[in-house]
């Protein structure tokens, strides 16, 4: 048991030693992608652990639900952030003006 737990502190360690490599790096901003990444994946455990205890249902099919959820409600943030993004197409004040060009002077 204690190479388990060395081998477990080992590899904890690397990972924080990554981490503080990257935070110092020119590369900081892709350590928001990450954690974005790690609590999208969280959300999806709890949603498929929630499925799989209420629902009483085998593994696959829990992941399965969960990834449905996931896509059903990323297309509705999708679907919201596109309807914004017309109604500030549609609100945009336009110039217009007419070209001038060097054979008129």
């Amino acid at each position: 048991m204690f190479t388990a737990n060395f081998a477990s502190f080992v590899g904890l360690g690397l990972i924080l030693i990554a981490l503080v490599a990257v935070f110092f790096s020119p590369f900081r901003h892709w350590l928001g992608f990450m954690l974005a990444g790690m609590g999208f994946w969280g959300t999806i455990e709890l949603v498929r652990l929630s499925v799989q205890h209420l629902l009483q249902l085998p593994i696959t099919y829990s992941y399965l639900t969960a990834l449905m959820c996931a896509m059903a409600v990323i297309t509705l943030v999708l679907l919201r952030a596109d309807r914004m993004a017309q109604k500030a197409l549609a609100n945009r004040q336009l110039i217009e003006h007419t070209p001038v060009y060097d054979d008129e002077q």
